[in-house]
């Protein structure tokens, strides 16, 4: 519950254990689903820092990493609603709630972390006033963990034909299953927890995401070569209650909005820097990096085909096709 943070020893001491909690008149807590190795963690911690920093400790964080306060898409409809104040989660798990927030992840809007950091920043404020009114929430700052990359146990994937009659994951939302399909192959939607068991026991013959997600979930005991396609990048906003932001003082809310865009641009860095580690790491561990498709074109064009089939489910033609240009012109002006 957002609450001016209570006066005394007994309530300060089951809420912080830090001096500085003495002087806090609001506390925010902050949700995410990673460990607290992932750069997801790492930029809430810093988010934690510059709000204590910008507000001299008027507003407190506290993080809850790993689901501990609920599943992601749990967790949003308490941010909804303002029973919990702030998360970070991954933009596909926000789209149910804000379907505006799906134009972030049509296929291949982008293919360097350069061009979705210029395209996300352009977009914040935009897709703000949409989300306010869709899901009673806004962004403080867009996190990312880098490209979307296809790993596989049985072959190489080297071109479209070599996709041809595998098994591959997907996560459970319309825009990765029907890219794949368009990709030549029936996609098989699958929820987290059930990947690793299922690349074990050959249930699957791949999945798509991060590198670094490689390294977290130990897919390289199970997984032999990854192609780094460029159709989807992780990213992960860092939203508030609009009910608890609209409650707070202009001040406050502006150290918000500050702390959430440099804490999204730190976290970009470091998720660069491991994804740049994880690479090497996965080789390091027996994987055979295949580099990008030697037709990536034509996956490209298969999947940018396909973006009018998606307008209806993020929002609609207009938004979808205003957010195309604006992430267009700041992928031309800084990208």
């Amino acid at each position: 519950m957002f609450k001016k943070a209570m006066i005394g020893a007994v309530a300060a001491a089951a809420i912080f254990s830090t001096t500085a909690a003495w002087a806090a008149e609001y506390t925010l807590r902050l949700s995410h689903g990673d460990n607290e190795a992932n750069p997801t963690h790492k930029g809430a911690v810093k988010f934690q820092e510059l709000v204590n920093e910008y507000t001299n400790g008027r507003v407190q964080v506290q993080i809850y990493p790993a689901n501990q306060l609920g599943s992601e898409e749990e967790v949003a409809q308490s941010v909804r609603m303002g029973s919990i104040e702030t998360e970070i989660l991954y933009t596909g798990n926000l789209v149910p709630l804000a379907p505006s927030a799906g134009v972030m992840m049509l296929p291949y809007a982008f293919t360097t972390s350069q061009q979705a950091w210029a395209a996300m920043d352009a977009l914040q404020e935009p897709l703000n006033e949409r989300l306010v009114k869709e899901a009673g929430v806004r962004v403080l700052g867009y996190f990312e963990k880098g490209f979307r990359v296809l790993t596989t146990s049985r072959k190489p994937v080297e071109t479209l034909e070599d996709l041809k009659g595998l098994k591959i994951r997907v996560s459970p939302n319309k825009i990765a299953i029907d890219t794949f399909k368009a990709w030549g192959i029936d996609p098989i939607p699958m929820a987290w927890s059930e990947v690793f068991p299922a690349l074990q026991q050959r249930v699957i013959d791949g999945q798509e995401n991060p590198y670094t997600t490689s390294i977290s979930s130990k897919f390289y005991e199970v997984q032999n070569y990854i192609t780094e396609i460029h159709y989807m990048i992780w990213s992960g906003p860092l939203i508030i209650s609009e009910r608890v932001y609209q409650r707070l003082p202009a001040d406050i809310q502006e150290a918000l909005n500050r702390a959430g865009r440099e804490a999204a641009d730190y976290q970009r860095q470091v998720a660069y820097e491991e994804t740049e580690a994880a690479k090497k790491e996965l080789v390091e561990r027996g994987m055979t990096l295949v580099g990008p498709p030697k037709d990536e074109e034509k996956w490209q064009e298969a999947a940018r085909a396909l973006w009018p089939s998606f307008y209806d489910s993020i929002g609609g033609r207009e938004w979808a096709e205003q957010a195309q240009k604006i992430m267009e012109e700041a992928i031309q002006s800084g990208g």
